[in-house]
């Protein structure tokens, strides 16, 4: 039987949170930052294994990208619904919670994870940082926190 301070871990239930935050967040990248570019965004995901040669790839560097995109969206939901059932707050609330996570996605992101790859450099602009942040809080950290939350 369930305790009721803790959330069911399922990996199907993880794989389905990734699945629609992945795609939300893919979707919104394209339509808002690459203005309905698809093989651009997946193409710049890419890079971060490829370099600057993922840019003339073709859809076969975007495929990686595409690819690369779900896998990390699959860790971080992963580590949310596991959290979540160490952290009864995780459950009981979603709205904060899965603001500070698209948050502490971005960060995690933007200032570990990016600089560790090839993604050529480009100078900060913060009117995209703040976009940016604003896709994965919609995108990401609410949708995991919500879904994670919900019972079946």
């Amino acid at each position: 039987m369930e305790n009721s301070n803790q959330t069911s871990f399922s990996i199907k239930k993880v794989l389905l949170i990734a699945l629609i935050a992945s795609t939300l967040d893919g979707l919104a990248a394209v339509i808002f930052l690459a203005k309905m570019n698809f093989t651009g965004v997946f193409q710049y995901i890419a890079s971060a294994i490829l370099g600057k040669d993922a840019f003339s790839g073709g859809i076969k560097t975007a495929l990686i990208g595409l690819a690369l995109h779900y896998f990390i969206a699959f860790s971080f939901t992963l580590f949310y619904t596991f959290a979540a059932t160490k952290i009864t707050l995780l459950k009981r609330h979603f709205i904060l919670p899965g603001i500070i996570y698209g948050l502490l996605v971005w960060a995690v992101m933007n200032l570990i994870i990016v600089p560790l790859t090839k993604i050529p450099h480009a100078p900060f602009h913060a009117e995209k940082a703040i976009l940016n942040a604003v896709i994965l809080i919609f995108c990401i950290g609410l949708p995991i926190s919500y879904l994670t939350a919900r019972k079946n």
